[in-house]
């Protein structure tokens, strides 16, 4: 299966908030362990509503 450029953007878009604040939770303060773990929550609520915010913008702003 071929992935779309939005797919792709979306996948980079979370995985870099997955990646960055727990990078930021161990280097800087563990409070941003917080991010990650909204992130998660919003990707496994997601799954069950069918609305990504991530997706949602994307989609706003790629027109591909």
């Amino acid at each position: 299966m071929l992935m779309t450029p939005k797919v792709k953007l979306h996948d980079g878009i979370v995985g870099a908030l997955v990646l960055g604040s727990t990078l930021l939770a161990w280097k800087v303060d563990p409070a941003f362990i917080w991010l990650a773990g909204l992130t998660g929550a919003i990707m496994i609520s997601s799954a069950f509503t069918g609305f990504c915010p991530v997706h949602f913008l994307v989609s706003k702003i790629v027109k591909a």
